[in-house]
This record gives C-alpha cells, structure tokens and sequence, in this order.
C-alpha cells in the first residue's frame, strides 16, 4: 500500500524566496574530510563547516557530453571551499510588456532568481556539496536533507543554498542535520529529447546526474557524520519535480547497493508533471532546431548527435538556447523536461503515480496559492 500524501498550500510570497538562503562569507577556518575518492578541504563560517563543488562524476565534456554521467572513482584532493560550479544556464528571457511589470515587484524579482548561477558556468560542473555543523564528527549518524534546485530545467545552481539558516536552527533545537546540493545538468546539456536520443541511451541526463549524487551520499555521507539510512529528498520548483521523478525512477526502484537511497521527500511548488515521450513530436522538433543551430542539420541522422558531441562549448550552449524558455510565452510548457523514455522513466510520471511505480516513502507535498495562475 502507497503511503498518504500530505498537502499544503503556502502564501504567495513564493517558494523561492523562503527557500534562498544566503551564500557564505568571512571564512574563519578550514576542515577537512578524508573520502574513499580522496582528501576534501572545505572551510568554517559561524558554526558551519562547508564543502562545496565536490566532483562526483567524470566531467561530462568531449566524448562524454550527453551521456549518463560516469562516477569519479578518485580525485586525490580538492579545495572545497568556494561555493563551487554552476552547470550551463539558458539565459534567454522573452521580455513581454506583462513580465516587464510583473518583475518589478521585489518578491516577484526574488523569486524569479530561483538560486541560478553566481558565476562560474561550466561544462564540468557535475559537483555536490556538504554543509555540516562545526565539529560534528565521524559517528554522528546525523539526517541528511538532499536538496534539488529548480529554474524550469533551464536555469539554477546549488550555488546559493548554503545552509547558513537552516544548519544554525536545527542545531538551536537540538536536531542538527546535514544538508547537501547537488549539481545536475540543464537545457540541452540534460534534458534533450528526439529518437537519437533514446535510440543512443542518452535521455534524462539530469535525473541520472541526481541520481549518482544519491549514490554518492550513500558512499562518502558518513565520513561526513551522516546517516546513509536517514536521507531526505527535497526541492523546489523543477526541483520538486525532480524529487517525484526520483520516487518513480526504474518503476520506483530507489533502491543501491540493496539500500534505499532515501526514506522521506518533500515536494515545493512543483508535483506531477504530464510530458510526451522522449521520442515525441515535440520532443524531435527541438532536437532538429537544437542541431540545426549548432550546424549539425546536414549530417545524416545517426551522426547528428555524435556532432553535438564534437561543437565547441560556446556553439553547443548557444544552441540549447536557440528554442523559446520557459520564461516567456509558452509558460510551462517546458522544452527541456524529463521524458518517458522507457527505461529510467518507463511512462508519463501521472501513469507511473496512478499505478503504484514509485518508491513509496513519507511525502509532504506544497505549493503556492494561485500557482501558475
């Protein structure tokens, strides 16, 4: 039997904003955490330590751009104690007289921030990062909360959740956690569709990339004095989205190393969302416009994505940004999206909640009044 859903309607303020958390300054001090990949440094602010742009995964560049990410089985050391890499963002924005006015209100020009990127756009930004509070150590066994950041699939990085509020509050109420981020890829780079798509294996990029970072937290979390065993799931937004996609994917088979990888989830401002095949009508036209823009168009169709392999970076981003954003005219009916591929989302995730295929785990579910609306 499926566990209940709770449901709960928050004012319209947004989601974005109470979820923003500032990001981290006047550094007083570093730490470091030994993992089976390698020594992790990271740095101390007002009773947190964090370490963040931790890579979990072979860059996705080259040969490996638009193929499911390949775990990093060593690193040696990194310096962890910046706010790490954002990866790709679609930066086009379909300026209309509506959204001109609408985005002169300040809850509305925070909202629409959606903790997008601070700088450093990379195409190797498959990173996680770890927040914990000062001193805690290796037996700990503290949760674990699993952040998922949203931005339409198109826009957005771990970069600004940092944890600053929430670590110091669980910590006041004798209930100290540990919070991670993880980095996944956007637009294009992730979220690609058409036939050669799914015929390459290469559909739903960006669930994968979470995914492996779920992995990586049941491998490395406890070094960290986390509880492998106590992970929740959560986001906002696409992020949210990205949370019932996890419980559906593989049928709802959350399951590594025969463990679960999490036991709650939490869902704001984003739930179910009903999307076409990966190898659909829609989904096909935005392949050819995304290969007709990088100057793939002419090659024959089983070499085209092997060509959006080949562009240079700048060629490829500019291409992911040659359809329309979700910020713009077609609202939410997003371009780059997750999609039934058959495998990792076997059918339309409304389907996959109506007959059962999802991991059933504790679930709180929020949205905005009005959303979408």
């Amino acid at each position: 039997m499926k566990c209940n859903i709770l449901t709960l309607v928050i004012p319209l303020v947004g989601l974005a904003g109470a979820a923003f958390l500032t990001p981290s300054s006047n550094v007083t001090g570093a730490t470091t955490v030994t993992l089976p990949a390698g020594i992790v440094t990271g740095s101390l602010d007002s009773g947190v330590e964090y370490y963040r742009g931790i890579p979990y995964a072979q860059p996705p560049i080259g040969p490996l751009r638009l193929k499911p990410p390949v775990r990093l089985e060593n690193f040696g050391s990194v310096q962890a104690t910046g706010i790490g890499p954002a990866c790709p963002q679609m930066t086009a924005i379909e300026i209309t007289p509506l959204l001109l006015e609408v985005a002169t209100l300040p809850d509305v020009q925070q909202t629409l921030f959606f903790g997008s990127s601070l700088g450093d756009e990379t195409e190797d930004c498959l990173t996680i990062s770890v927040m914990r509070p000062q001193g805690t150590t290796v037996n700990a066994k503290l949760p674990v909360l699993f952040w998922i950041f949203g931005g339409g699939f198109e826009t957005g990085s771990p970069q600004a959740y940092n944890a600053s509020v929430l670590i110091p509050q669980s910590v006041a109420q004798g209930k100290p956690i540990i919070f991670v981020a993880v980095n996944y890829r956007l637009g294009a780079f992730g979220f690609l569709g058409g036939s050669e798509v799914l015929a390459d294996g290469a559909a739903n990029l960006g669930l994968l990339d979470q995914r492996m970072g779920l992995e990586w937290v049941a491998d490395n979390i406890a070094a960290f004095g986390g509880d492998p065993d106590a992970v929740t799931i959560w986001g906002e937004s696409a992020g949210s989205i990205s949370v019932f996609n996890q419980l559906a994917l593989f049928d709802g088979n959350n399951t590594y190393k025969g463990r679960p990888l999490f036991r709650a989830a939490i869902m704001d401002s984003g739930s179910i969302a009903p999307t076409e095949p990966v190898d659909g009508v829609k989904a096909q036209k935005i392949f050819e416009t995304v290969a007709a823009a990088a100057g793939c168009a002419l090659e024959a169709d089983s070499a085209k994505l092997p060509c959006l392999r080949r562009v240079d970076y700048d060629t490829f981003l500019n291409a992911s940004n040659s359809v329309p954003p979700y910020l713009g005219f077609n609202s939410l009916a997003f371009n780059y999206a997750p999609r039934p591929d058959g495998q990792i989302l076997t059918d339309s995730p409304e389907v996959l909640a109506r007959t059962g295929k999802y991991a059933a785990v504790p679930l709180i579910i929020g949205n905005q009044e009005n959303e979408a609306g």
